[in-house]
């Protein structure tokens, strides 16, 4: 995002898709790292490649026309996946505490907002439904785009390669506004690994693979601002972080992943329960949290 952006509202911050999946592009060529504290003492980076699992855009009818970015507008974003410690820098040099203690407060943190965010979410979903003004839902709400994986995981493109595929059929993938759509768009990225730094015997315990699910729609929250983060690239622009709202697994493994006990476990259980209830909210049939819910 550069800079800010009138939106409806005055001075309201948002970002283009285009941006969000251009942000994708190293991590899918490349993965991303995920530092990791393996038997209390060994400092790893796991890596893990996004895949697109699946994503409904919602827009109003009555804005279509005129919303779309226009050729030559800067917006920039940058996705974040708070439920792999938020960033993609890794540090392996840090020492096994000081992650630890980043971690754990991070997953106290993260539980809070979670609850805030997918309560306030559920409300303005309900109304993208609704109309006071006694309009069908149909008349209002309109589901533009969607797509739902179906092929085995290693069959798959990389997520910025299969969007640029999709969007030779839907231009505007790369041109509509978050602050356009509706609060029930949404996106859900699977993360497969692909190798860890470094190697070792214990890699069989790293193979576990997520679903994160995240909103499309700004501002998030209950009609709070998203929120913003300070850039360490050259042009230090402003960051939109896009929270994680809900989250699948299989192959996981909790003593890993949840070092804070108790704590990081009912975290993941929330955002699993939020996933599920998001789905039945929208009666839709997902086909990648089918297969982890059986595995």
């Amino acid at each position: 995002m550069r800079g800010w952006r009138t939106c409806n509202i005055e001075f309201e911050p948002y970002f283009v898709l285009g941006d969000l999946w251009e942000s994708f592009k190293e991590w899918s060529a490349y993965g991303v790292g995920v530092p990791l504290i393996l038997n209390d003492c060994d400092s790893v980076v796991q890596y893990y490649v996004p895949y697109l699992s699946g994503i409904q855009i919602y827009s109003d009818s009555r804005k279509m026309s005129s919303k779309s970015r226009q050729p030559g507008e800067d917006s920039d974003s940058d996705f974040r996946d708070s439920s792999s410690d938020g960033s993609s820098d890794c540090e392996p040099e840090r020492g096994p505490n000081v992650l630890r203690e980043k971690r754990n407060h991070m997953a106290s943190e993260m539980s809070l907002r979670m609850e805030r965010l997918f309560m306030g979410d559920q409300q303005m979903l309900q109304e993208d439904f609704s109309s006071d003004e006694g309009e069908s839902v149909n008349s209002r709400s309109c589901l533009i785009f969607e797509y739902f994986e179906q092929d085995t995981p290693y069959s798959r493109e990389p997520l910025a390669n299969k969007i640029a595929d999709l969007a030779f059929q839907f231009p505007e993938l790369k041109t509509l506004r978050s602050c356009d759509l509706l609060s029930s768009s949404w996106i859900s990225v699977a993360w497969y690994p692909i190798y860890r730094i470094p190697t070792g015997p214990t890699l069989k315990d790293l193979d576990a693979c997520f679903l994160t699910y995240h909103y499309l729609h700004t501002p998030i929250g209950g009609g709070q601002a998203p929120a913003m983060t300070c850039s360490n690239d050259m042009d230090g622009l402003p960051k939109i972080l896009l929270p994680v709202f809900g989250l699948a697994w299989y192959k996981f493994k909790a003593s890993l992943w949840t070092p804070n006990g108790t704590s990081g476990c009912h975290l993941a259980n929330h955002l699993f329960q939020a996933a599920d209830s998001w789905l039945r909210l929208l009666e839709v049939n997902h086909p990648d949290f089918t297969f982890f819910c059986r595995r």
